[in-house]
């Protein structure tokens, strides 16, 4: 039986996992990106967790078919041109990298269009035609499947993340202001938790028993009563319904799936973003369009990318093709 390696960048960690045919994950691995977050530094570390993942499989390596790897960022045939999270990193060739330290056919694709892929294959869009899908984590992650395809755009650079909701607004790492990512990501929300929150929050309270503020401290806050840890998600799922919105009247999905850490805080959350989606979208014409929480779940980058390795190999997993 073929097996097949998905590899996930993340903006903090690598995580990897050896995928069956049909989707299902044998094993698992991840590790946190440490304070050097060179091309060079990250490679060998995805190429030592790749390794470790497939000892502790039990799969033969003779068994593994191809790897596919997600990173954030323009990626355009197997090179990665640039990432926002990682700011030194230029026409980076991870595919030709991890090809040769593997000896695996590999490619590389965007971290959102793997977890697209996961979601169009085995989750909850798996019979739509035509859907939009935001991964909310320490970045946002964008995607649309089209006619039942990925749209790669002219560059691949379609990131929905770096839509501007506040003109002039918050520096992002991008360059741009005031990005959809500055305001509703995990990564703003911690921010901005510490920004307001000092003494007088819950959130604060929480962190010092494990230290850093993390968003689940912030959700852990609003579900006790807090009231800044309550604005401070209000605000998030504010801007997210209105970035919905917009997606919508742009690409007319059917669906808008939400993926990610932010995504499995909870209904309330969902139910927020819905709201304000409500709040903000026209009433004279149809809104069609419902708001999800994934079913993939944390691994669906992981699985996407596994599976435009299947797809790569000759393989039908879902649709991830590009457009």
């Amino acid at each position: 039986m073929r097996h097949y390696i998905g590899v996930d960048i993340g903006g903090m960690s690598v995580k990897c996992g050896v995928v069956t045919e049909k989707g299902a994950l044998v094993t698992r691995s991840q590790q946190k990106i440490e304070e050097d977050r060179s091309a060079d530094a990250v490679v060998a570390l995805t190429v030592a967790l790749v390794r470790r993942c497939v000892e502790e499989s039990g799969v033969s390596w003779k068994d593994i078919a191809g790897l596919g790897v997600g990173c954030p960022g323009q990626a355009s045939k197997g090179v990665l041109v640039a990432a926002a999270n990682f700011e030194s990193w230029k026409n980076v060739e991870l595919e030709r990298l991890l090809n040769e330290a593997l000896d695996i056919p590999s490619i590389l694709v965007n971290d959102a269009d793997a977890a697209v892929a996961a979601e169009h294959w085995i989750g909850t869009a798996a019979n739509v035609r035509n859907f939009v899908m935001i991964t909310l984590g320490t970045g946002i992650g964008f995607g649309v499947v089209n006619d039942n395809a990925i749209l790669a755009g002219g560059t691949g650079l379609i990131e929905g993340g770096h839509m501007i909701v506040v003109p002039m607004g918050r520096p992002c790492g991008c360059t741009q202001r005031g990005c959809l990512e500055r305001y509703s990501s995990a990564t703003a929300l911690i921010e901005q938790a510490k920004i307001k929150a000092a003494d007088k929050s819950l959130v604060t309270q929480l962190s010092s028993v494990d230290g850093e503020i993390t968003a689940k401290h912030v959700f852990d806050a609003a579900d006790a009563g807090d009231v800044i840890a309550k604005e401070l998600i209000a605000e998030a799922a504010d801007y997210l319904g209105f970035a919905c919105v917009n997606f919508c009247r742009i690409l007319d999905p059917e669906l808008i799936v939400l993926s990610g850490g932010l995504a499995e805080s909870g209904e309330p959350f969902i139910q927020a973003i819905r709201d304000a989606y409500n709040k903000y979208t026209w009433t004279k014409l149809p809104n069609p369009a419902r708001i999800e929480k994934a079913s993939v779940g944390y691994d669906s980058g992981i699985i996407g990318a596994a599976a435009f390795a299947f797809k790569k190999d000759g393989v039908e997993a879902g649709n991830p093709q590009h457009v």
